[in-house]
């Protein structure tokens, strides 16, 4: 049973010349993680203004939130601690809004 919405940030800061291998890295990893069928999104972000700054979301749907986030992001942490790993959050959803057109729509979690 699905219903938690949560996800995962892995942030990375690396050198500057490092960039396109951490990419392609992340990238690598977002396209061979995204078959998990609990696993909404995976999205790959960069640093505006701060070269060599990267994040890694995992967005998902399950029905419970590990305390330490996924037994995949424990092993992507692994696979990215040479790279520079900085952090790993856990955030839990509490509240949506959605637009639809000129309407809002406000969603409350728990």
């Amino acid at each position: 049973m699905k219903g938690m919405k949560w996800l995962e940030e892995i942030r990375l800061r690396t050198q500057p010349r490092r960039e396109k291998e951490v990419t392609d890295v992340l990238l690598e990893m977002a396209e061979s993680v995204h078959e998990n069928k609990d696993l909404e999104s995976v999205l790959v972000y960069f640093h505006q203004d701060q070269p060599g700054g990267f994040s890694l979301i995992l967005g998902w749907d399950t029905a419970s939130v590990p305390a330490r986030g996924s037994d995949m992001a424990m092993l992507i942490l692994d696979g990215l601690k040479p790279l520079g790993l900085i952090d790993h959050t856990v955030m839990i959803e509490k509240g949506k809004i959605e637009k639809r057109g000129n309407q809002t729509k406000q969603f409350l979690q728990g």
